[in-house]
């Protein structure tokens, strides 16, 4: 036999289990929490660099501008004199020479006027000048950045030049930037911040940056790639943040932006070697905490095992009480929590099913009630009274041929009447009843209430109450016609409407005043209606509602002088009956 495990024990090792899971959770999110901040602090202080150098480059780019505008005004100014041309270019080189190459001007035969003590001596035209000009004159309104390149003279270098309007022969202005300047201040950044930056062209060629680098990258022919990603690939998505991975698999974060003068990118790799030394001091403090969470687990399992046990126990007490039938039973847990909550529910849940119960029992007393009263209303007194004085007035009058039909009319009807009230029957039984019973009123008044039938196909066979129709034409005699006061046509409609089955009885009598229609669908008191022995509108349609629902029962509707309609709605899948 399966040995039980008591239910303490169940919410210990369950709370133990809850609670610590609860704190390596905890732990867990808060560790990937900090390792997340951790890398977007890493993320925007790179950012932040990223924007002190591209400022660096917006200044430098300003400088260069100036340098092509001074030598474009001074060429102009002295376009005649040479010697003054080629000593303010050597100047203009001089001043500037920690950041360009060389400052020159390129003529249409591709020789120069050079500022660098290379380019005064050897000025012939090359080949590498016929794309720099080619772009000023294409557009001599702009500055034009060409691509980085190995110059004769400046070596590893990007020209800007301008083309030199305004002169008496083509003619263009060119500045040869000094690339290893710019990549010596890069690796000074790289150094201090721990960084690896460089600066890459739109085709992704390396302008300056990378080449001290000896971990992921693989630098060939002055490009890159990381991993299985190129440069182009690099530049082409519109993140500027990566996650790449090397081909040893090792991670790596890049983060890119471009220049806002230059057509360039800046790039910046991170090996994460700060993250993982930042983590890494975390990891100390993450084992303390796991067992600090085991400690406070055992504490914290056992106190909840023990608050609880009490409650469950005396709920289960009262739960076995309520299983052996005893409703009434109470212990009562005074604790304002979700026990004390628990057991003041459970106690109004007895008293709902103990209320359900008594409304049930009342229900089926009604019931009982309404059937009863049929009973007693299908023979009534006094109306067989009446029936049996106008047998003796017709005899006295000698009308001896409306005697078998009176009699024979109160055969059907208390042949009718005995049977079982709670039986369903067919309208067509109805309608053959109330006939009987219309028979029967035009003989005792001596008036014609004609009888008119209007059924949709198919509902002759509708199973209905019994004695459903006779208090409806009861009712169109005594209200709408004043008791046979005076006489007229009683209607009696069966049609379908959607899902609903309407059987209405109609005359056109006086109506039913106002202020006592609101009223008749009201029960009355018990001891009116035994003392009037008459089955009322508010029986039937109580019975209706009983046994359908409220949205079934009875309609009327009432134009005094005009027209009086009772409907009965019954649902049309009621059609299924066993009516006979």
């Amino acid at each position: 036999m399966r040995r039980r495990i008591s239910l303490p024990l169940k919410l210990f090792l369950i709370v133990f289990a809850f609670v610590l899971g609860c704190i390596i959770l905890i732990s867990q999110l808060s560790y990937r929490y900090v390792q997340k901040e951790i890398r977007t602090n890493d993320i925007y202080y790179t950012n932040q660099i990223l924007d002190k150098v591209d400022q660096y480059f917006t200044v430098n780019f300003s400088s260069f501008q100036t340098i092509l505008f001074s030598v474009e005004t001074s060429v102009k100014a002295n376009i005649d004199n040479a010697e003054v041309i080629k000593k303010q270019l050597r100047e203009l080189y001089e001043l500037n020479s920690n950041y360009v190459s060389n400052i020159y001007l390129i003529k249409s035969d591709l020789s120069i006027l050079g500022g660098s003590i290379a380019t005064r001596i050897f000025d012939e035209p090359l080949p590498e000048r016929e794309p720099l000009f080619d772009a000023a004159d294409k557009s001599r309104r702009t500055t034009f950045v060409s691509e980085p390149y190995k110059s004769k003279y400046s070596g590893w270098t990007v020209t800007m030049v301008r083309y030199l309007n305004g002169a008496p022969f083509p003619m263009a202005i060119a500045v040869d930037l000094d690339l290893n300047a710019i990549e010596e201040t890069l690796f000074k950044i790289n150094k201090q911040e721990q960084m690896n930056l460089a600066l890459i062209t739109a085709s992704g060629k390396i302008i300056a940056g990378f080449s001290e680098n000896k971990g992921p990258l693989n630098i060939q022919d002055h490009t890159f790639s990381i991993g299985e990603t190129s440069a182009e690939q690099i530049l082409n998505t519109t993140e500027t943040s990566l996650q790449l991975h090397t081909k040893d698999g090792l991670p790596v974060s890049l983060l890119k932006k471009p220049t806002e003068k230059f057509n360039w990118t800046l790039i910046s790799i991170n090996d994460e070697s700060r993250l993982k030394a930042a983590l890494s001091r975390l990891e100390t403090y993450y084992i303390e905490l796991l067992g600090a969470g085991l400690i406070l687990s055992l504490f914290i399992s056992f106190f909840i095992a023990k608050y609880i046990r009490n409650p469950l126990y005396a709920l289960k007490t009262k739960m076995k009480r309520v299983e052996q039938g005893n409703l009434t039973t109470t212990i009562t847990i005074n604790r304002n929590d979700e026990f004390g909550d628990l057991s003041r529910a459970f106690d109004r849940m007895l008293q709902q099913i103990v209320e359900l119960i008594r409304r049930a029992e009342l229900h089926n007393e009604l019931e009982r009630k309404l059937e009863i009263q049929v009973l007693q209303s299908q023979i009534n007194p006094h109306f067989l009274y009446n029936t049996l004085g106008s047998i003796s007035n017709v005899i006295r009058l000698g009308q001896i041929e409306k005697v078998d039909v009176v009699i024979g009319s109160l055969i059907s009807l208390l042949e009718y009447g005995i049977d079982d009230a709670s039986e369903k029957v067919s309208l067509r039984q109805e309608l053959r009843n109330v006939a009987d019973y219309i028979e029967i009123q035009n003989i005792r008044y001596n008036r014609n209430f004609h009888l008119i039938e209007h059924i949709e196909a198919g509902l002759m066979d509708f199973p209905v109450f019994r004695m459903l129709l006779q208090p409806l034409v009861e009712n169109s005699i005594f209200h709408g016609y004043n008791g046979g006061g005076i006489e007229g046509p009683i209607t009696i409609h069966a049609y379908r409407e959607d899902s609903i089955v309407i059987i209405e009885v109609v005359d056109q009598g006086e109506g039913i005043p106002a202020d006592k229609l609101k009223h008749i669908l009201i029960p009355e008191p018990s001891e009116m209606e035994v003392k009037r022995k008459r089955i009322g509108l508010n029986n039937i349609h109580g019975r209706i509602r009983l046994h359908y629902g409220n949205q079934f029962g009875l309609q009327i509707i009432s134009i005094p002088k005009e027209i009086t309609r009772v409907r009965a709605l019954f649902p049309a899948d009621s059609q299924k009956g066993d009516a006979s």
